[in-house]
């Protein structure tokens, strides 16, 4: 029997899989880099380069994730001392100074691939592009901006919030569709 993959399921878990196979590889390339170094006694000579941009992917893809399963940092001591009104009145703020940061991040990021683009900028040793390296900022921005906002129409409407599953609750997404 063929088993149908869930589309939802993977596309909202996409950001998941491009920061853990960046997260692999940075890994796996820092570990190389180590036993180059040190055992076989000739280093990498470009492995910063790609070390800072899988950083980049790694940080840039996760985020969106992050909004979606709350794990973002937050200091909530002091937002749960609030009676519940002063707390839809705080998401509120919070909603918009979140959607409004990312906004500008994203559009700042927009610019600055641009200059990266008019001025063809390259790394020093691997003359990677610098818009291969951060052309997933303008597009994280937007998947977070998806994402924080999907999050809060489940928590307004009092559904379940969409989170990044596990191996076994993928299966089960797969047999079920």
């Amino acid at each position: 029997m063929e088993k149908k993959t869930n589309w939802k399921v993977l596309l909202l878990n996409i950001d998941v899989v491009i920061a853990s196979a960046a997260m692999v590889a940075l890994v796996a390339l820092t570990f190389a880099g180590v036993i180059a170094r040190y055992v076989v006694g000739a280093p990498f000579g470009w492995t910063e380069e790609v070390q800072q941009a899988l950083i980049v992917w790694v940080i840039f893809g996760a985020a969106g994730a992050a909004f979606r399963t709350a794990n973002h940092a937050a200091i909530e001591i002091f937002y749960e001392m609030f009676p519940p009104i002063v707390q839809k009145i705080l998401n509120i703020g919070i909603l918009i100074v979140t959607l409004i940061t990312l906004g500008y991040l994203g559009k700042t990021s927009i610019s600055y691939i641009q200059v990266f683009a008019a001025t063809g900028r390259t790394t020093a040793v691997l003359h990677l592009s610098y818009i291969m390296i951060y052309g997933i900022a303008p597009v994280s921005c937007i998947w977070q901006i998806f994402n924080f906002i999907l999050v809060n129409f489940f928590h307004y409407t009092e559904k379940e919030t969409i989170e990044a599953i596990t191996d076994e609750e993928f299966e089960e997404a797969k047999e079920k569709s």
